[in-house]
């Protein structure tokens, strides 16, 4: 019997690229972008084509708390990162490899926040659609296709699946995520397939 895991998914027909970001606060308009994380959901249901970006400013203005959450040493961030205008023209030729497919995230507006600032081309570098596994798993609670206690949290939603997870890396919170979104519409076609 093949891994559901890895195992094929129908009712995808293109892939879908999905991002999380790591950030120095709540407020795109105060707070600065950190990291990025990209990772390709493939129809096959792989996870494939990880890469991880760090920006460098010339402040960080940075809430302790957001600090606190994403484990960030802004030191040895700043060592490590890039000018926010190579981070872009990377993310920009990532989705040009990709096509142009979904975008897809959890919680994506607060992503999009902070991306939009960076890439005030990013409607037009993804399908105006987009993915959010935080309100899929929403619907599907209400659908009564996954149990209300799971809730729609990223850690939950991966516990529930067996995932290990380690919250608030980007790269990895893109890759769960798009694990997550596999697991769900494996979810919906088992149910769909129980009723015919």
């Amino acid at each position: 019997m093949p891994d559901p895991s890895t195992s094929s998914l129908p009712a995808l027909h293109q892939p879908v690229v999905f991002v999380d970001t790591e950030t120095g606060g709540r407020d795109p308009a105060h707070h600065p972008l950190l990291t990025v994380g990209l990772v390709t959901l493939t129809p096959a249901g792989e996870v494939t084509r990880p890469l991880h970006l760090r920006l460098r400013h010339a402040q960080y203005d940075v809430e302790p708390d957001a600090m606190a959450v994403n484990g960030i040493d802004l030191a040895a961030h700043d060592a490590a990162a890039q000018p926010p205008e190579e981070v872009a023209d990377a993310i920009r030729a990532y989705a040009r490899e990709a096509g142009r497919v979904m975008l897809g995230g959890h919680n994506l507006s607060f992503d999009t926040g902070f991306l939009r600032p960076l890439l005030p081309d990013l409607s037009t570098l993804f399908r105006r659609g987009r993915v959010d596994t935080k309100l899929s798993a929403q619907f599907l609670i209400h659908a009564g296709l996954l149990p209300r206690k799971v809730g729609t949290g990223l850690d939950r939603l991966a516990g529930h699946f067996g995932f290990a997870y380690r919250a608030h890396d980007a790269l990895e919170d893109a890759a769960v995520t798009a694990r997550v979104y596999a697991e769900l519409l494996r979810l919906t076609a088992q149910s769909t397939s129980n009723r015919e």
